[in-house]
């Protein structure tokens, strides 16, 4: 009787061991060293991307709806559009173009999660270059914000705390070499201007 009524008792203590050993020797992932991403991390981000890319032109549209209802100082950024109905922004040409270069901008440092010192050296010659559109370095704080709001309406119940942990991550990472670009091409201008006045 003892033996037979023992058998469950034995195949319960043996399964319990399996997951607890499983669990203890469960491999823990290890942050990238430059980007702070585990490859878990990654994939997360890459996937919820392939969610927006779905409607890329819709969810761009939104993206910068967002950003101008937010942030409206951040339309003088964007030549002429201050001045454009918002329900024209669709229609207007250079509206467009400038959602085409985001999204596709994007969807390069998306590409290059899993490259990061090529993904830096990219994310610091976007800072620099976007000196011309007067782009100063708080703007790209308004940018992960307008982008979580983004990804959180785009993605529904698919963005959980696992994901908006990952973009987190990714957007820390972002934001310092955004930040770092357009530092250093305004330091660069100052400099410039500096070295004119004083040959005057």
């Amino acid at each position: 009787m003892g033996g037979v009524m023992g058998k469950p008792f034995s195949l319960v203590r043996t399964l319990l061991w399996r997951v607890l050993f499983s669990w203890w020797m469960k491999p823990i992932e290890k942050p990238d060293d430059v980007t702070g991403l585990t490859p878990t991390q990654v994939r997360l981000v890459q996937e919820s991307w392939k969610v927006i890319l779905l409607h890329k032109r819709q969810n761009g549209f939104l993206i910068f709806r967002i950003l101008f209802t937010d942030y409206p100082m951040t339309k003088r950024l964007f030549k002429g559009i201050d001045k454009v109905d918002p329900e024209q922004y669709e229609k207007t040409t250079s509206m467009r173009a400038h959602v085409t270069r985001f999204i596709n901008s994007f969807d390069t440092f998306m590409e290059c999660l899993e490259e990061p010192d090529a993904l830096k050296t990219l994310l610091y010659d976007t800072g620099k270059a976007h000196l011309r559109h007067n782009t100063k370095p708080e703007h790209f704080d308004d940018l992960e914000v307008v982008m979580m709001k983004s990804l959180k309406a785009v993605l529904g119940q698919k963005f959980t705390e696992s994901v908006e942990g990952a973009w987190r991550t990714a957007f820390a990472f972002f934001i310092v070499h955004l930040k770092l670009g357009v530092t250093e091409a305004l330091r660069g201008r100052e400099k410039k201007d500096t070295s004119v006045v004083g040959k005057e």
